[in-house]
């Protein structure tokens, strides 16, 4: 019995033991697969994620209804109607399918992506003994040099190109430190890799209704074939795929592209546990500077899939929207009027908000009216300077009162005096800016340095490329604690603009950043590099210029002004006898001795309304409480007597002044930026391209100032929008957008909910907009003129014989007034007319379509140009040289420059195969794959030209 109880304890620890070395084998393999050192940005993910998971499920449970966009309540909504079935499954479906050749053969049983945080990381014992190789991609060839450049010092291009690859070894990569050798690979592409449209069957803009394309699928398509390539080939075999892409939501939406390119070709896990995204990192950086990008690459992170989503979102609901209005009111208004100022009537959700500011600017411009208003003038005559005070009663809109408030102080006995009453001086601080963000630079570049959005962000991309500046997409307005301002000074101390200012502020101390507010993108725009006086030139040295010396300015101390305010009083006017002389003085310049200039972006509006703005940068001369300041009164109509200046170098004048209230003038770039910044429309990055956008559209144009006027055609738009549905241009449906794919990238929403209920908003407003157009067609009446009206009769129709209407443009078109139809004519050349010759084909009356200096002349058949078959060849001024993958975008293309006339054509616009050009033939050219025809113009001079090179072939003169 002691035998078998001793047996029974002994199998009782065993088991024991063996449970207690599961249990920590466990606990062994979970802290594998978690990051080794997971940074303060991944525990803010991570908990944000929890977070948003709670806040999800108890918000599903309490007001499902919250995901949903606001309603706009206005009377002109239309009303909710009943919709088509959605169609996101069938979106997902055709999405597949219509990835590119390169990819499909390989996609098909891609490795999943997980959706949301936290995400697995791989075991730091993979690859334990052996060697491996890490793939670095990065959004410009740029950069990928710079972190080749960044990482190792021995880097070399292993492949060069459009997109050059750089292979070096070592340094050890911190998620392998057990590998016995690590080889790196660094690449970039060029951009985004895809991008969202339409299924051929959607493409053509005669034969599908635009209502179709709310609930059309769309597919992800390369935006070049080359780049996908590139990415698998690079990526085959590799261990680990670092994203060096930009840090923000586009960069998370171009880094999952980039995975579905190539993350099945990466090396298999020996693990079953570990998939192939386990050993996906991402990296965040701010600066291309060495230290940044390593600082980036020992504190790797993983992507984010929910920033992407809300930008596959935009995406989707941009390209619905915009098409669909842009060719509904292209096609309906193109087709009626002849003058227009643009060729494609385009809709955009942030576009046509922003135009939306524009107009109703020139309206308020339009509808006010100026007022007289009187107000009185006191100038006081002290130690030889006239100041000038301001009435405290403002201004009055009656001028009988002001007169006989003058008159009662000149016929006063004895004598109206200005009495000083008080005399008060206070120092003041004049705040040093806060640190730079994207929107405050595009402020800043237009009002300071006369630099458009679109311009001013360009090159600080470009400062951002070469290393100059930190990343120039950021809303941060507050450097973050980790930032070190001292290092970044010290590198600015041996300039010779500013150097001697830098030593100093080091010497006596740098100040705290003003306010602000940390966003936790990218920190606020800072200088990364010094760039020596002359190093930079253009626009490239002015924005660095005012970069270098704002962030200067911001670590500054403030400006400190001695304030003096003067109250006088008449005591014959009573309480309508207070006046107020103000003046400053500069006591301590502070962070003004670095800035030129004093006053752009936020700063001056801030300000606006302020008492300080009355105050004049000048110094006062000495006032002394109850000092007496006799009035003396300018010769005036109405009085007989003669006034005299009082003795001394003490007295005032009292006068009556006139004015007119002024109306508002346009838009300034900066006052825009402002307004779409305040209603949320665009993103930092994409407010300038809207504004760009307008402009481009001719719906407005640039004048003197920086400022924005609505052209003719901007008007009647946005004008009409109002009379259908005002919501079209009001900002808050966008608005609401925007918050909606906020609440995406925080885990919140689904992207399916968000774009299922904005496509619903947006159909039903389409279909309202459709059937009340002929509001805004009234207005287009009433400010161009009809096609019937315009041009003049030019060739004969091949189906009805009657005469065609040419019309010059933009774009030029032939118009058949009986059958109302449009027939758009290339673009780069001179139509004439070529009368009595028809088309061999189409019956049509042809044209004469001459390019170039010396001038080759070609016959055109309007109704053949717009209808090429397929057997006759390549359609001229179409690339010949596209890959399968691209086939679509091109149909699509073609058919937006046939619409919007941008048929550029430098060459014969007939395919050499047109039975005209057959029969004009002579021989092909040798000169490239065109043929030499006749010239059409015929004799006396013959010659021949060729239909796709600049060649002319002259004849003898003996040939008849």
């Amino acid at each position: 019995g002691k035998d078998h109880e001793k047996r029974k304890n002994a199998r009782d620890a065993d088991t024991k033991l063996q449970t207690k070395q599961k249990k920590q084998q466990q606990q062994q393999q979970k802290q594998q697969q978690q990051p080794p050192q997971q940074s303060s940005r991944e525990r803010e993910r991570t908990a944000g994620e929890m977070n948003s998971k709670q806040e999800e499920s108890q918000h599903n449970k309490n007001n499902n209804k919250s995901r949903q966009p606001p309603k706009i309540d206005d009377k002109s909504q239309p009303p909710r109607s009943q919709t088509k079935p959605d169609k996101s499954q069938k979106s997902e479906t055709t999405k597949d399918k219509k990835r590119s050749k390169p990819e499909q053969s390989s996609t098909a049983n891609n490795p999943s992506i997980p959706p949301n945080q936290p995400q697995t990381t791989n075991d730091l014992h993979y690859a334990s003994g052996r060697p491996i190789t890490v793939l670095h991609i990065a959004e410009k060839p740029s950069i990928a040099q710079s972190i080749a450049n960044g990482l190792s010092s021995s880097s070399k291009p292993s492949s060069r190109g459009s997109l050059p690859t750089y292979e070096f070894a070592n340094p050890p990569f911190p998620k392998a430190p057990h590998a016995s050798k690590t080889t790196h690979r660094v690449t970039s592409v060029a951009g985004h890799v895809f991008n969202v449209d339409f299924p051929a069957e959607f493409q053509s803009w005669d034969s599908v209704d635009p209502a179709e394309l709310f609930h059309a699928p769309v597919v992800r398509k390369p935006c070049k074939g080359s780049v996908v390539r590139h990415l698998q080939d690079v990526a085959r075999g590799c261990d680990f795929i670092v994203l060096w892409l930009d840090c923000d939501r586009e960069g998370e939406n171009i880094s999952f592209e980039v995975l579905e390119c190539c993350m099945h070709l990466m090396a298999s896990s020996p693990s079953a546990s570990s998939g192939q995204y386990d050993r996906v990192y991402r990296a965040y950086f701010s600066a291309i500077n060495p230290s940044d990008i390593q600082k980036a690459y020992n504190s790797l992170g993983k992507p984010d899939k929910n920033q992407s989503l809300s930008v596959d979102a935009r995406q989707e609901l941009d390209l619905k929207v915009g098409v669909a209005f842009s060719r509904f009111q292209t096609r309906y208004f193109q087709g009626r009027y002849g003058d227009l100022d643009s060729a494609v009537l385009s809709y955009g959700p942030c576009q046509t908000p922003t135009l939306g500011f524009c107009v109703q600017r020139h309206v308020e411009m339009e509808t006010f009216k100026p007022e007289p208003y009187w107000l009185l003038d006191l100038g006081v005559m002290n130690a030889g300077t006239m100041c000038r005070a301001v009435w405290d009663a403002g201004r009055s809109f009656n001028r009988n009162k002001v007169d006989d408030l003058v008159a009662k102080c000149r016929n006063a006995t004895p004598a109206a005096s200005a009495k000083v009453l008080s005399v008060v001086s206070k120092d003041k601080k004049q705040g040093r800016p806060v640190p730079l963000n994207t929107v405050a630079l595009l402020k800043a570049c237009s009002k300071a340095l006369g630099i458009g959005p679109h311009a001013a962000l360009s090159v600080a991309e470009r400062l951002y490329l070469s290393g100059y500046l930190s990343y120039p997409r950021t809303e941060s307005t507050s450097y973050p604690k980790s930032y070190d301002i001292i290092g970044t000074l010290q590198e600015q101390t041996h300039d010779s603009r500013w150097g001697q200012y830098v030593q100093d502020l080091l010497k006596t101390g740098v100040n705290s950043a003003k306010g602000g507010v940390d966003m936790g993108d990218h920190p606020p725009i800072t200088p990364c590099r010094h760039a020596r006086a002359g190093e930079l030139s253009g626009d490239m040295a002015r924005v660095y210029d005012l970069v270098a010396r704002h962030f200067i300015a911001s670590v500054s101390h403030d400006a400190v002004w001695r304030s003096t305010t003067v109250r006088l009083a008449i005591d014959e006017l009573g309480e309508k006898g207070n006046f107020t002389i103000r003046g400053k003085q500069l006591v301590s310049p502070g962070f003004l001795a670095i800035v030129l200039y004093k006053q752009y972006g936020d700063e001056s509006e801030e300000r606006a309304g302020d008492d300080d703005d009355e105050e004049e940068e000048k110094n006062l001369p000495d006032f002394k409480v109850g000092e007496q300041y006799s009035l003396f009164f300018p010769t005036s109509k109405k009085s007989d007597k003669v006034s005299v200046t009082p003795a001394g170098g003490k007295y005032s004048t009292l006068d009556v002044k006139e004015r007119m209230t002024t109306p508002p003038t346009y838009l300034t770039e900066s006052e825009l930026i402002s307004k779409m910044e305040k209603n949320g429309i665009g993103t930092d990055a994409s407010i300038s391209t809207h504004i760009e956008n307008i402009l481009k559209r001719n719906y407005v144009e640039l004048i003197p100032g920086r400022k924005l006027k609505p052209s003719r055609l901007g008007l009647v738009l946005a004008q009409g929008y109002h009379l259908i549905d005002n919501s079209l241009v009001l900002p808050q449906i966008r608005s609401d957008i925007e918050k909606e794919c906020n609440l995406i990238a925080k885990g919140i929403a689904t992207k399916e909910d968000v774009v299922k209920k904005a496509i619903e908003l947006f159909s039903n407003k389409f279909k309202y907009f459709v059937e009340n157009i002929n509001k805004m067609d009234v207005l287009f009446g009433s400010s161009f003129a009809q096609l019937q009206d315009v041009g003049k009769p030019f060739t004969r129709c091949g189906l009805t014989r009657r005469y065609l209407q040419y019309i010059t443009g933009p774009p030029p078109r032939l118009y058949n007034k009986t059958t109302e139809t449009v027939y758009p004519l290339p673009i780069g050349g001179e139509i004439k007319q070529w009368t009595g010759r028809n088309c061999p084909v189409c019956n049509f009356e042809l044209c004469l379509y001459s390019v170039g200096a010396p001038p080759r002349t070609f016959p055109l058949c309007p109704y053949c140009f717009n209808n090429p078959k397929p057997e006759w060849g390549a359609i001229p001024g179409e690339d010949t040289a596209v890959s399968p993958v691209d086939e679509e975008d091109e149909a699509k293309e073609r058919n937006i420059r046939r619409l919007a006339g941008k048929n550029l054509i430098r060459e014969c616009p007939h395919s050499d195969k047109h039975p005209l050009i057959e029969e004009m033939t002579v021989s092909p050219d040798p000169e490239s794959d065109g043929v030499l025809i006749l010239d059409p113009h015929l004799g006396p001079k013959w010659r021949l030209v060729s239909t796709r090179e600049p060649t002319i072939v002259h004849l003898p003169k003996s040939v008849s």
